[in-house]
């Protein structure tokens, strides 16, 4: 590998040889005008700083290799980056006291959902059995007749009636849990 120093003129028609791939490249993996192109600038300043340690006859793939690399850390230190907006939202957290009636409050619903699937099925095993293939597992309701073996028109039934069931026998705890 011969490594030969090369001077402006040099590296002026390597600039406008390859300026063009090189913002291809940068735009390709950042898809970010801007951003292309100031890495393709980069790259050219960073070839300008090494180029006598660059061999003549492999510089295309050092200027593409080199532009990935950049792109892919500029793509990198992007996500990383917080913006002012988004620290303002995490110094406007709730208190720990609003933080610990939330979870409680998120508790209390979720204990009300079990205590109610499980009188749903004590009372009714169909219509546990059609409340949550439809609604738990999100099956369509023609699935969910399918696989219990009846037609739509049942089923449209049965939830009805299980709906039904719930509202009468839990709509007041469900307010008060609301309230609180």
């Amino acid at each position: 590998m011969e490594i030969e120093f090369i001077g402006r003129v040099a590296f002026d028609a390597i600039y406008e040889e390859n300026v063009k791939i090189v913002y291809k490249t940068a735009l390709r993996y950042t898809g970010n005008h801007h951003a292309a192109e100031e890495i393709a600038q980069n790259v050219f300043v960073k070839l300008y700083t090494v180029m006598e340690h660059v061999n003549l006859s492999a510089v295309r793939s050092w200027l593409i290799v080199t532009t990935r690399n950049m792109s892919l850390n500029y793509k990198r230190d992007g996500k990383r980056e917080i913006l002012s907006d988004e620290m303002h939202e995490d110094w406007t957290m709730e208190s720990s006291e609003d933080e610990f009636e939330k979870r409680l409050q998120e508790k209390e619903y979720k204990e009300f959902a079990d205590h109610i699937f499980e009188e749903l099925y004590r009372i009714n095993e169909r219509w546990y059995e059609a409340v949550t293939l439809t609604y738990c597992l999100e099956k369509s309701q023609r699935e969910v007749a399918e696989i219990m073996g009846v037609s739509v028109e049942v089923l449209h039934s049965m939830l009805y009636r299980a709906k039904k069931w719930i509202r009468k026998n839990y709509e007041d705890q469900f307010e008060l849990l609301n309230k609180a």
